[in-house]
């Protein structure tokens, strides 16, 4: 039987269940790379979230941390048992005075099944068996990754065919080849930690190693942290002793593993997982999914769907993450946000707990979630995207505003969809007694609608500042890759460019200052435009202080709006693919973004951006990117623009005027297909005056899969 944590088994009937349904026909010919993005119109709710497989965006992503860790090596074979333990080896049966195999860089294999076998039958276990798997690419995993081990421990109930589910892998190494470099095989053998870390959130610490012919390094993948490691030449004293203490660790993960996770089975294509939740007086068992999992080096997120929609504590999503010491994301969601009255639109926390880790400097947030949706990419029509990134830009000015947080990581995986929207936990307003200063899209379009319906949910406040706290935070950039706002991603105010002109201020259409009318006398519309030179800065004197603000997290809602709309497929309509060179500048670095701004300010929207049916938005990604076209650092004071719900403002006045002018066009409510746009098979910019780095950016870039080249090692990046 084997063990999974260190308090709970896995059943033989499991294991004969994880065999069928893991190696099914339609399993083993599944292959990543059916589609480049996400499905955008398939309206799943959360629970049904990993029935829309990982984009090749969003792997790419996966792949862009693995360069992303701490290292630190052990001192000695001494230090390094002293950490499987702790200190205390009373618990590991004494070996043999000497083993049958020898250990070399060709018995490898045989030398450690020997001692796992030794260890099982001592611990009356099943035997952990260590294989050398070829070119086999293990099912199962969460993310769709199809890397390949060199060799893989699992217990023997789990092996199919030379081959075992990443669900039920313990261990994940490299072997050296001559073919490759020494450097390279290294990184492969972490990326196979990374990819064993976001299959096993049960696991606190992930095990592997690398063979070579002159020894063999253990290699300890520790969630929330990074990698240790341990060389031991084959001839060394310390490699058998080294080595039975490793594989020990296999089987009984002790401190290694996460003992709330009591039981793993497979559930058709996703891992199930039955979890121990600790309530205030008592605890509570429930069965979830495994429906998402990413940067498990840094902030480690794991989302969990609730297989039981009854469950009489209400919690319908369960979220595992590692959060900075002193930071609470229940307590920002339950005092700052959601008090004292609850913000439609936010997501609400249910449940939290905190969970003990060895990463140094984090610890785990277990959030219990009351609210579902769908990706943001299965946002059906476009009439349906504006009304919701409307709405994302209200809700993160009353935060703000009237919260005092900033959410900091407005990304594509943190604003859901909820496709029948409905008013929960008696938030509807009461326009006798209004408590709300929001007022959404729907309501503004329709007042029979109420002004607190939205089909958004903002969620994931990981990253979250509550600006009146006594102490700031230690991260100051933080975002998602491509979402991020350009100067949080730069580390300060983007450039102020030769010719710099700040755009009039939109017209105010009237169902907006119908109800905001102290907003249209805040930034009144006759405003005309305005050049600032570089000059006229040098003479204002010293600049105030950069920091992360609420129009970075409004840049990041255009980013939003461009990604949806280059990759909408409408339903029926001959298919056309994107602009290779935009989509590179799209997902390259901060530098392409900022052409990106500066082409679209002046209206070079060359056909292949969106889908042809799409064409009448060219003028709102127009009139949206000029107004990011000056940074409101460089704007000065006196000026309204220069305040800091301008760009929600703007953005607000533009999003809403195209919706009542182009509403009744039948392109505002073509259904989007399952299938996206893909980027042309080929790769260019723009235009031929682009800088060196941009040039060489969009050389390196192949698609929507392709790696991002940038230095983020202090920014605090989350992929959710």
């Amino acid at each position: 039987m084997q063990a999974n944590t260190a308090e709970c088994a896995i059943t033989q009937d499991s294991a004969a269940r994880c065999r069928k349904q893991f190696h099914c026909q339609k399993y083993c010919t599944y292959k990543v790379g059916t589609s480049s993005v996400i499905p955008l119109s398939q309206s799943v709710t959360l629970h049904a979230f990993m029935q829309q497989r990982p984009c090749h965006l969003q792997v790419s992503l996966q792949d862009r941390n693995l360069g992303k860790y701490l290292e630190k090596p052990f001192i000695n074979a001494e230090d390094f048992i002293r950490f499987l333990f702790k200190g205390d080896t009373s618990s590991m049966p004494k070996p043999p005075q000497k083993w049958e195999q020898s250990l070399t860089f060709k018995t490898f294999p045989a030398a450690a099944n020997e001692m796992a076998k030794f260890i099982g039958d001592f611990m009356q276990h099943d035997i952990l068996q260590f294989e050398d798997t070829g070119s086999k690419t293990p099912p199962g995993h969460i993310v769709d990754t199809e890397c390949r081990p060199d060799i893989i421990a699992a217990f023997q109930g789990y092996w199919n065919n030379g081959v075992a589910p990443w669900l039920f892998i313990q261990l994940a190494g490299e072997k050296a080849s001559k073919k490759e470099k020494s450097e390279d095989q290294y990184k492969k053998a972490i990326s196979y930690l990374h990819y064993l870390l976001l299959a096993r959130p049960d696991l606190h610490v992930a095990q592997g190693l690398l063979t070579s012919p002159s020894g063999l390094t253990f290699l300890l993948g520790i969630g929330g942290f990074g990698i240790r490691k341990l060389y031991v030449p084959w001839n060394g004293n310390d490699i058998h002793e080294s080595l039975y203490a490793f594989i020990y660790r296999l089987y009984k993960p002790a401190y290694f593993a996460d003992p709330s996770f009591i039981r793993t089975e497979p559930d058709g294509e996703q891992a199930k997982f039955t979890i121990r939740i600790k309530c205030e007086k008592d605890e509570h068992i429930a069965e979830f999914s495994h429906i998402y999992a990413s940067n498990p080096f840094g902030t480690r997120t794991h989302v969990f769907s609730n297989l039981n929609s009854q469950d009489p504590k209400g919690i319908t999503v369960l979220k595992d993450q590692l959060c900075r010491i002193g930071f609470d994301e229940a307590k920002i969601l339950k005092e700052r946000v959601h008090s004292p009255r609850p913000v439609p639109g936010i997501v609400v926390v249910g449940h939290n707990e905190f969970i003990d880790t060895l990463s140094e400097g984090r610890r785990k947030h277990r959030l219990g979630l009351e609210d579902r949706g769908s990706p943001f990419t299965s946002i059906p029509t476009l009439r349906t995207l504006l009304e919701v990134l409307f709405d994302v830009l209200e809700v993160l000015r009353y935060l703000r505003c009237e919260c005092k947080v900033l959410h900091r990581d407005v990304s594509s995986g943190n604003v859901l969809y909820i496709k029948n929207s409905s008013l929960s936990r008696d938030i509807r307003s009461d326009p006798r007694n209004p408590n709300y200063p929001i007022y959404f899209a729907r309501h503004l379009l329709d007042e029979k609608k109420d002004a607190l319906e939205t089909s958004m949910l903002l969620v994931d406040f990981n990253l979250a500042e509550y600006l009146e706290a006594e102490t700031s935070p230690k991260i100051l950039r933080t975002g998602t890759p491509l979402f991020i706002a350009r100067a949080v991603e730069r580390g300060g105010p983007v450039p102020l460019a030769k010719r710099a002109f700040v755009p009039a201020i939109p017209k105010c259409p009237k169902e907006y200052a119908s109800k905001h009318s102290d907003r249209a006398k805040q930034f009144p519309e006759n405003t005309p435009d305005r050049r600032i030179q570089s000059e006229g800065i040098q003479s204002q004197g010293k600049q105030p202080k950069w920091r992360h603000e609420l129009e970075h997290d409004a840049e990041s809602v255009f980013w939003l709006l461009l990604y949806w709309s280059m990759v909408a497929q409408p339903q029926q309509l001959p298919k056309e693919e994107i602009d290779a060179g935009y989509w590179n500048f799209l997902t390259g670095t901060y530098q392409s973004r900022e052409g990106l701004i500066a082409w679209f300010s002046d209206g070079v929207l060359p056909d292949g951006v969106t889908h042809s049916l799409y064409n009448p938005m060219r003028g709102l990604i127009a009139d949206l990117a000029a107004i990011l076209g000056v940074d409101r650092h460089w704007v000065p004071k006196s000026d309204p623009r220069n305040h800091i719900c301008y760009v929600n403002e703007a953005f607000q006045r533009l999003i809403l005027k195209f919706i009542v002018d182009h509403g009744k066009e039948n392109f505002m409510d073509h259904e989007v297909d399952v299938t996206t746009r893909q980027p042309e098979k080929r790769t260019q910019s723009p235009f031929k005056s682009t800088t060196k780095s941009q040039a060489l950016d969009a050389e390196m870039q192949s698609g929507p899969d392709a790696e991002r080249k940038e230095d983020t090692d202090d920014i605090e990046m989350d992929d959710t």
